[in-house]
């Protein structure tokens, strides 16, 4: 699950360097990819609660380490939205890993990937910030095409679907809260605490199951969590290299490596609405991806 950054219009630095931005997208698009496809193939041993304690602490091992190397901080300056961010971003991990257990992991990815149109849709209530008639009318083309995935007879609707577009949902929430958060806090710190209230949340319900765990699936989980943290190293260095737009709209690779993995691996395959609306989909994230405001535009 990635992380929304701030877009940027257009404007090359001179020290930008595309082709390497894109070498970092590829390198976390296949780390989140092989999250993805870890999650799927433990799910037949570990449950969600196991998936998220062990992801969760190795992430927030890993952060406090590279906090106390640098001398970082990482109070929480605004309890109140760290735990909003930290809630919401649980619940929708819960749904997420738990949708990638029971459909095709490209079916799930790209609903999830959904979560940049909520933000756009959401962030004139939660934030207030101003929504565009344009990116109004984009969500509406993405609907379209979450619709034809959740219910492609148009009479019926694909519970286990829903899991994945909920945790679009409840990711973009936790999006929001991260904006607010940037005026507070470091991105160490939300990211530290949004892992340790994760372990603190899994930890009643998957302890007792640590025992019985095989040395396969323990190192798959160990994986999960490595793979988290290479993706998130990898976006974070692509839009160190390059235009936060541009970057922005090859974060939707993670989609294509997914799919492949569940073809690969699982012999997933999808139907036609399945790829018409996932166009629909990742084709509006990216239009959405050039038409927002740059950070420097912002307030």
């Amino acid at each position: 699950m990635g992380e929304l950054a701030s877009r940027g219009t257009g404007h090359v630095a001179p020290n930008d360097s595309p082709r390497i931005a894109v070498l970092w997208m590829i390198f976390g698009s296949v780390s989140f990819g092989t999250m993805n496809a870890l999650v799927k193939w433990v799910s037949v041993e570990a449950d969600v609660w196991m998936v998220i304690l062990i992801r969760s602490a190795v992430i927030a091992f890993a952060v406090a380490g590279y906090a106390a190397a640098r001398g970082l901080s990482l109070r929480a300056n605004d309890p109140r939205t760290m735990f909003l961010r930290c809630a919401v971003g649980l619940f929708a991990m819960i749904l997420y890993f738990t949708a990638l257990s029971r459909i095709p992991i490209g079916q799930a990815v790209t609903l999830q990937y959904t979560a940049p149109l909520f933000v756009a849709l959401l962030s004139g209530t939660v934030i207030r910030e101003k929504v565009s008639p344009f990116v109004a009318g984009l969500v509406v083309f993405a609907f379209v095409g979450i619709v034809l995935i959740v219910s492609p007879d148009l009479r019926s609707v694909e519970p286990d679907a829903l899991l994945a577009l909920g945790s679009g949902l409840f990711a973009a929430l936790a999006y929001i809260y991260v904006r607010e958060l940037r005026k507070t806090d470091s991105a160490s710190s939300v990211v530290f605490w949004f892992a340790a209230f994760s372990v603190a949340g899994s930890l009643f319900q998957a302890a007792p199951d640590i025992p019985d765990l095989s040395l396969e699936a323990a190192a798959a989980l160990v994986g999960i969590g490595v793979g988290a943290g290479c993706g998130q190293v990898g976006i974070t260095m692509a839009y160190h290299q390059a235009n936060a737009a541009w970057v922005s709209a090859f974060s939707y690779l993670t989609v294509i490596v997914a799919t492949f993995y569940g073809w690969l691996i699982f012999g997933e395959t999808l139907g036609a609405s399945d790829w018409i609306g996932g166009i629909l989909i990742v084709g509006s994230g990216i239009v959405l991806i050039f038409v927002s405001p740059s950070s420097d535009e912002e307030e």
